[in-house]
């Protein structure tokens, strides 16, 4: 049987498949059972005209679950880094990355692009990895990422290049607004403790801890509510960008990184059909730089 070549858009398809026979329960355990492997095995062939043994698609499933689990260790060390929502990885310089390799071998390829077909891989894995957290963190509040962790975004056209190191690693939000609004700063310490003007500690009561509790709650779900608002996310956009043969650095990729920035280009992207997106983004790239 040939070697498979698991470009971007095989590797997107298969993902989608694997995604549906975990969600038809034809994955009892670590891995599909005889119907999923058969299922996967049959939309390769009728998708993409692929002929794929048992073996060679439990090997890629393998493999993509070893890549989920280092993206998810990866997204541990994320405290206090910059974030590129366009390449949808974390900003930092060789140093931290050298670190980071050293401690999760499987990482180095998320430093130029994060994690294709989370979605996918999510509902494949989420569930059946271990990374050695079994609770969350409190600067982990935004249940709406992959890793659980909320990023600091870095502007596109910061992260749109290679960023020196000396602009790197810094907090590019405002932590401030944290330390008044929730029980704890941003690095999960609670902030030191308020005295009114008469140089008097406020009361600390059970109805005190209760309201530092509702507050938290209520700050994590309308954080979780506004990610939500927007329909399409640039890093959901830009993987359909590269799924429909715009590769990295060509002028496709190029105009899709300058045009998804605004919420409605990315909105008229995902209404074309996947045949029509690239001829798409060749006109834009023509009309604004020409032929």
């Amino acid at each position: 049987m040939p070697e498979i070549d698991w470009n971007v858009e095989n590797t997107r398809v298969l993902c989608q498949l694997f995604a549906e026979q975990v969600a038809r329960g034809n994955r009892p355990n670590t891995h599909l059972n005889s119907v999923g492997f058969a299922e996967v095995e049959k939309g390769l062939r009728d998708r993409l005209g692929i002929l794929a043994t048992k073996a060679q698609i439990k090997n890629k499933w393998d493999k993509l679950k070893k890549d989920f689990k280092a993206w998810k260790k990866l997204l541990l060390r994320q405290t206090e880094t910059g974030w590129c929502p366009i390449k949808g990885t974390i900003i930092m310089n060789e140093e931290w990355w050298k670190k980071a390799r050293a401690d999760i071998p499987e990482c180095g390829k998320f430093k130029k692009i994060g994690l294709q077909n989370s979605d996918e891989l999510k509902k494949c894995f989420a569930d059946i990895i271990n990374i050695g957290v079994d609770h969350l963190s409190p600067h982990m509040a935004n249940p709406s990422n992959t890793g659980g962790t909320k990023p600091n975004v870095t502007e596109p056209e910061q992260c749109d290049r290679d960023t020196p190191e000396d602009e790197v690693g810094g907090n590019y939000v405002d932590t401030s607004q944290f330390e008044q609004e929730s029980p704890f700063n941003p690095n999960g310490k609670r902030p030191p403790t308020r005295v009114d003007d008469k140089g008097k500690k406020p009361k600390t009561g059970t109805a005190a801890l209760i309201q530092e509790a509702v507050s938290s709650i209520v700050i994590s779900a309308n954080s979780y509510t506004s990610s939500k608002q927007e329909k399409y996310s640039i890093l959901e956009v830009i993987e359909h960008v590269v799924a429909c043969g715009a590769e990295v650095d060509s002028n496709e990729h190029f105009i899709a990184i300058e045009l998804f920035v605004k919420k409605e280009q990315r909105e008229m992207f995902m209404t074309l059909p996947s045949e029509s997106r690239k001829n798409w983004l060749t006109r834009k790239y023509n009309a604004k730089y020409g032929n």
